[in-house]
């Protein structure tokens, strides 16, 4: 039970134990346990010799394989101090070792806490201060550098542990700070260390303690530490494996960062109850190297921000306008015939394959898939952040259906999820809630609710806001707004906090309007809708740049966008370009008009817009690393283009 708050469900201490509530109306309802139990079964007993982790340098582990490291990773710990419900951080980019790191510290009673590797010196301070680790976990390069800069300042940190070793460690005093070791130096520590003295800690683990610490990735302030529980984790791990359809053995590609709870979801936890194979990706995935990597592990199973189904499109987009005549036209056609089979695939339909669909296969899904690395994926998921009803329309049109869902850190992961299996997909929306998991819409304000075994501790050590995201009652207030249809799924349709009030009191959702802009033009890579207190709605309008290595606009526009402008009659191949083009302003308002048409009242009319000379990105702290937007700071960092629409 919490040490501080009122109740047994809630709790913002690392020792603290929550009780479990079990839904017993629910037939999915598996025994408590925790993480280095279900990790120790799996690995041991339930598949050993199935291979786990293939490296990026295609380096291969089998569960045995990955048990052993883990457990050396936990007696090195146990030897250097690591107490019961310490912290451990991790910050780098997924490799094996990540994934040692975080079952070595289950197993040996410890918290995990990721860190994105995108955070500067006084975040990752933060996050190893506040979740007290002991001992940090780091690639060499960028992230050594930046802990090196900031150990003197963390009393607690008794070791950084390196992997990916680059280059000769720095020679560095170790007097009074943490210690530096290489990855297989450290992991030898524990040799002495019985393996009874692990498996005490871990029978001191209850299911109801916490697991990892999940640190937001903060749109707003400070990142809130979400502590998510052993039952909380393996109980997600258990019921999602029937609701997407998981057939065992199957294949994934690791490469979204592993401090997110999604990623460390599906990379480093679903194969306790499912075996899967993770592909690692090289650290320059989403700069390129992604397609590459698919192309190797062949998934079953790809779950992706929207970004990357976005790149994707982009690419298909630009493949498409070189074709010759001929191939655009067998392209629309197959097309056309893929997306009315993909929506009778949707839940209440009778699925139905017209007349000329195994043909457009054979002409053109099958090419589509193989170059994606798609051709022996069955599932598709997006996650993360909302993603267009374009994206998803473009990719049913190949028949390759994504299945949105709602996820949160609070939630330990997916909440809601469309899925394959008995057609439980609508398109749009975010599906159906997972078993055992009880979603409600708050009819004052369409606020989001849920509550089940998936639902975090609480915040560490932030009562208040515990307190008011969480209830007594057990339901967790998510500050998303949507909507239920008349067969229970889900569609989210905005923030609270991020409602607009405009100077006319009405309460308007910026998404809505974003969304319908971006589904009305190609060109257009973000926006960002603004009038809250002000006389009227005005749109910051970013247009699809290339992007260099560091991922960073480079001014180019993306050569889907240069084609599409010359169909305008534009010339405009940079950023600048387009800005000063008469004929892409008079683009553009044709597009801002079509969405007044159909806006849903006045006030949410647009009556003015801007093009901005740079896209979003996350070193520029517009974006969160997976790639949300931060509205604060891009209205601090485009105020005076702000401004010039209200004069």
């Amino acid at each position: 039970m919490s040490t501080t708050l009122p109740d047994s469900h809630r709790a913002v201490n690392k020792k603290d134990i929550i009780e479990i509530r079990r839904n017993t109306s629910c037939k999915v309802n598996p025994e408590p346990t925790t993480i280095p139990k279900a990790f120790k079964k799996a690995c041991c007993t339930e598949w050993p010799t199935t291979l786990a982790i293939v490296s990026k340098d295609g380096v291969e582990y089998t569960y045995a394989d990955y048990y052993k490291n883990a457990m050396a990773f936990a007696k090195s710990a146990y030897k250097i101090g690591l107490a019961y419900k310490d912290g451990v951080g991790i910050i780098g980019f997924n490799s094996p070792e990540y994934h040692f790191a975080l079952h070595g510290t289950w197993l040996a009673g410890g918290v995990t806490a990721g860190i994105y590797t995108t955070n500067n010196e006084e975040a990752t301070k933060y996050v190893l201060e506040h979740s007290e680790s002991v001992i940090c976990v780091c690639q060499s390069g960028k992230q050594l550098t930046k802990l090196l800069s900031i150990r003197d300042k963390l009393p607690l940190l008794k070791a950084i542990v390196v992997y990916w070793q680059e280059e000769e460690l720095p020679t560095v005093p170790d007097d009074a700070y943490a210690r530096v070791y290489k990855w297989e130096d450290f992991v030898k520590l524990g040799d002495d260390v019985p393996e009874s003295a692990i498996e005490e800690r871990v029978e001191m683990t209850q299911p109801g303690s916490c697991a990892t610490l999940i640190y937001t990735s903060g749109t707003t302030g400070d990142p809130k530490g979400v502590m998510c529980s052993h039952d909380s984790c393996t109980y997600n791990c258990h019921v999602i494996g029937d609701t997407i359809g998981l057939e065992g053995n199957e294949r994934l590609v690791g490469y979204l960062p592993l401090n997110h709870v999604a990623a460390q979801y599906v990379d480093a936890m679903i194969f306790m109850y499912h075996p899967v194979t993770v592909y690692m990706a090289k650290p320059d995935a989403l700069r390129g190297s992604l397609t590459e990597t698919l192309q190797k592990a062949k998934p079953t199973v790809f779950v992706a921000v929207p970004r990357v189904y976005e790149k994707m499109v982009e690419g298909i987009k630009a493949v498409g306008a070189k074709s010759g005549f001929i191939k655009q036209k067998i392209s629309a056609w197959a097309r056309d015939i893929g997306y009315r089979t993909a929506m009778t695939r949707q839940y209440g339909c009778t699925v139905y394959k017209p007349w000329g669909y195994t043909l457009a296969k054979a002409l053109v899904f099958n090419t589509v898939r193989t170059k994606l690395g798609f051709d022996q994926c069955r599932t598709l998921v997006v996650s993360a952040a909302p993603v267009t009803e374009e994206t998803l329309r473009f990719f049913a049109a190949f028949d390759m259906p994504i299945y949105d869902l709602l996820g949160q850190s609070e939630g330990t992961a997916p909440i809601c999820t469309c899925s394959p299996v008995q057609q439980r997909w609508k398109i749009g929306t975010v599906g159906l809630p997972l078993p055992g998991v009880e979603v409600r819409v708050d009819p004052q304000n369409n606020e989001i609710m849920y509550r089940g075994r998936n639902v975090m501790m609480g915040y560490l050590k932030n009562p208040n806001e515990t307190m008011r995201t969480l209830d007594a009652d057990g339901w967790l207030h998510t500050g998303d707004q949507g909507k239920k249809d008349d067969d229970g799924f889900l569609k989210v349709t905005g923030r609270l906090k991020e409602l607009i009030v405009t100077a006319g009191g009405e309460n308007i959702s910026p998404v809505i309007i974003e969304n319908k802009i971006m589904e009305l033009t190609p060109i257009i890579s973000c926006c960002v809708a603004i009038g809250d207190k002000r006389k009227f709605v005005s749109l910051l309008i970013c247009i699809r740049c290339q992007l260099n290595a560091e991922g960073e606009s480079n001014h180019q526009l993306t050569h889907d966008v240069v084609a599409f402008l010359k169909t305008i009659g534009s010339e405009a191949k940079t950023i600048e370009d387009a800005m000063a083009d008469p004929k892409v302003k008079e683009y553009l308002d044709g597009v801002v008009q079509q969405y007044n048409k159909v806006a849903v009242s006045r006030a949410q009319e647009i009556r003015k817009w801007c093009i901005i000379p740079e896209e979003f990105t996350i070193g520029k702290g517009e974006l969160t690393a997976t790639m949300k937007l931060r509205r604060a700071v891009v209205q601090q960092h485009y105020a005076k283009e702000i401004e010039s629409m209200y004069v």
